[in-house]
């Protein structure tokens, strides 16, 4: 019996639910991300990866600025969550009424998080779907600390009427990202 699919979940369901932003000249934009990993084991020169799916209005913002910023969550923000992962940045100004300043890489850097980091782009590998980028961690802030929200906290956490929402925002994902996951672009990506 191959359980691949049901294995791979459970990195999904334990990973830690970040917001992603980006600027993208005068523009601002974030969205929810769980595809998230360390990738350096230099603690001097610290890396992530960070798969961010195609179909994300972000996804276009990082792609022409280079720049984001990773911010953990606490558990008290699903508020947060539905904010940054239920609605497109090109429906909605996702940032009226929530607090935020300018970071040092010029994204904006939410108040009140777990922590967060600002990063720049060193490489990109196509993934179909998703781009994974390789990204420098430039400058971080521990602001509340302790534990951080995972996807399965948020599902625990939640309304019922919300993780139905999430529920139905995946299968159109999904129903996006079918026709394109295997059409992966091997050139090379260039800074």
């Amino acid at each position: 019996m191959n359980e691949a699919s049901s294995i791979s979940g459970i990195f999904w369901h334990n990973s830690p639910v970040v917001i992603i932003t980006s600027r993208r000249e005068d523009e601002i934009n974030g969205q929810v991300a769980v595809t998230l990993v360390t990738s350096s084991i230099v603690h001097t020169v610290p890396r992530l990866l960070i798969g961010i799916w195609k179909g994300n209005h972000t996804h276009g913002f990082i792609m022409k600025s280079r720049n984001l910023v990773v911010h953990l969550l606490k558990k008290d923000q699903t508020p947060l969550v539905r904010n940054f992962g239920f609605y497109s940045g090109r429906e909605k100004q996702k940032f009226t009424g929530i607090d935020h300043s300018q970071g040092k890489n010029g994204c904006p850097v939410l108040g009140g998080v777990h922590s967060y980091v600002e990063c720049s782009v060193l490489n990109a590998m196509d993934g179909g779907d998703m781009t994974a980028f390789l990204v420098s961690s430039d400058y971080g802030e521990i602001v509340r600390g302790g534990n951080w929200m995972t996807l399965a906290d948020f599902y625990a956490l939640a309304p019922e009427e919300w993780v139905i929402e999430y529920g139905q925002k995946l299968m159109e994902s999904v129903n996006f990202s079918m026709p394109i996951i295997h059409k992966i672009d091997h050139e090379a990506f260039q800074p």
